[in-house]
């Protein structure tokens, strides 16, 4: 009997491929598993504000309202456009071998930047329409308030600048892995 020559050449070529080290296996999963609860709060997120304000602009259809309800669904539509662009391919490897698993958290690394920055910029913007918002239709901020709102920003920007360079070493270490 000869055995059949297709089948044993990919027989060896897929005895050939090197395994992929569990560590880069297990944090690509772990990776996808926290890009689904993100995606998963998001959704919560959506629902819970963007039908909180809906609400609210129905029960209460006054103009100050419905330009609130506007705004944030704005923001979120805004939010879930740059989720999904910068999202794709970013769910599994392009093969099943070590530099597919290397590329992946490399696009993975690079669309986390990006959302830093994006974050960041949406922050601004909704922080300036929500102080315009309440001194148009609450009158004068309280000092108080202004001042949570400035401590809040520091810590979110610190948290930023700290989520950037935890990203870039990340990104560092992936290229030297990826180089190795």
């Amino acid at each position: 009997m000869n055995p059949d020559t297709e089948l044993e050449a990919w027989r060896r070529e897929w005895q050939s491929d090197a395994a992929i080290p569990p560590d880069l296996r297990r944090r690509v999963e772990r990776q996808s598993r926290w890009m689904r609860i993100t995606i998963a709060a998001d959704i919560l997120v959506t629902a819970g504000i963007g039908g909180a304000v809906l609400v609210l602009a129905v029960r209460a259809p006054q103009p100050g309202f419905v330009l609130l309800a506007a705004a944030t669904w704005l923001f979120i539509a805004s939010a879930w456009t740059f989720r999904l662009i910068s999202s794709r391919g970013l769910w599994k490897p392009s093969a099943m071998d070590t530099a597919a698993f290397v590329d992946l958290l490399v696009k993975r690394c690079h669309a986390r930047l990006a959302a830093a920055v994006f974050g960041a910029i949406l922050y601004v913007c909704e922080i300036a329409f929500c102080v315009g918002w309440l001194y148009r239709y609450s009158g004068p901020l309280s000092a108080p308030l202004l001042v949570g709102l400035g401590l809040a920003t520091l810590a979110f920007f610190a948290f930023v600048l700290w989520y950037r360079r935890r990203q870039r070493n990340e990104l560092a270490w992936l290229a030297t892995l990826r180089d190795a």
